[in-house]
């Protein structure tokens, strides 16, 4: 696929490279787990079912529960046997728990509806782990007991790292930031040893971050002798050392912006009112999408909404 001219301009940017370069490496921790994650729910959801008693087992037709962001108080004999459970294999079950991500009258058929308690807030469309990205896979190992890691602060090592990723408006990591970044994954991959699709990218996790994309050739020089455009120019030239699976770098750069913009609209309606360090952050990733006019008509409709919380 071909890249944009200013694509490959952002990229000669060393801290934007950065940034996507990690970003690139939590997408293929993303992948990695999904089918992981998706089995070992499903048998969690099987154990839960085989312990709660046999009324509870089936979806509870007259189920009038509700839930309201991190409250839930169970009226229904299922929904409240269910809300023990759940919570008997939470780890944090004294502390936020986002309910609302879910909907409990469908805890007894639907073994995602139950991971979701798991989750952190903004999960309540999510309708398997195909649709999680790096952290919210993450954060499910961390709260629910049912993973058994030796040292899950290495889990909470790379949720701290994505939050670092999602929180620089200005689309910038450094090197030394990086290279923590990178033990950081290894030492991840090392503790999940049991998930043969993680372990075995383990080599190539190491190269993306290792790698230089030499961009910077590409810009100041013609391709291969031919005066031809730098938007003609092959992504798999620039980066013939690894594979970016069925993701272009262009795709890649925009879902890491959704999940930025994602990110950011979550603060906004937890806080409700965005503080001067947040506006700050709002302006910033105005001004990038507003000044890189390839992203634009991807991101239009995104730039009247943070026109909306500056106002």
């Amino acid at each position: 696929m071909a890249l944009s001219t200013r694509l490959l301009q952002r990229l000669n940017c060393e801290g934007y490279k950065n940034w996507m370069k990690a970003g690139y490496c939590l997408h293929m921790l993303q992948s990695r787990l999904q089918g992981y994650i998706d089995a070992e729910m499903r048998t969690f959801h099987r154990q839960l079912v085989s312990k709660i008693s046999p009324a509870a087992r089936q979806r509870y037709k007259s189920c009038r529960c509700r839930v309201r962001g991190k409250q839930f108080h169970p009226e229904c004999p299922v929904c409240r046997e269910w809300t023990e459970l759940i919570l008997d294999h939470h780890k944090n079950r004294n502390g936020d728990i986002h309910w609302g991500n879910c909907n409990p009258s469908l805890w007894p058929v639907n073994y995602w509806e139950v991971a979701k308690v798991y989750l952190p807030r903004g999960h309540t469309n999510s309708s398997g782990p195909q649709k999680c990205d790096a952290a919210a896979l993450l954060n499910l190992i961390n709260s629910c007991d049912h993973f058994k890691v030796a040292d899950i602060s290495r889990v909470r090592e790379i949720i701290k790292c994505r939050n670092d990723l999602m929180h620089s408006y200005d689309l910038t990591v450094d090197s030394s930031w990086l290279k923590d970044f990178g033990k950081k994954i290894q030492e991840l991959i090392t503790e999940l040893r049991h998930v043969p699709s993680l372990v075995n990218e383990a080599e190539q996790l190491q190269e993306v971050l290792t790698t230089d994309w030499s961009v910077e050739d590409l810009v100041t020089h013609e391709v291969d002798g031919i005066g031809g455009s730098l938007s003609d120019v092959d992504e798999n030239v620039c980066f013939k050392h690894f594979s970016l699976d069925s993701l272009s770098l262009n795709e890649l750069e925009i879902e890491l912006l959704c999940q930025l913009l994602e990110e950011l609209y979550l603060q906004k309606e937890e806080h409700e009112v965005l503080s001067e360090k947040e506006l700050t952050n709002v302006a910033t990733l105005k001004s990038f999408l507003s000044e890189n006019k390839d992203l634009l008509s991807v991101f239009e409709k995104e730039l009247d909404k943070l026109d909306t919380l500056l106002n």
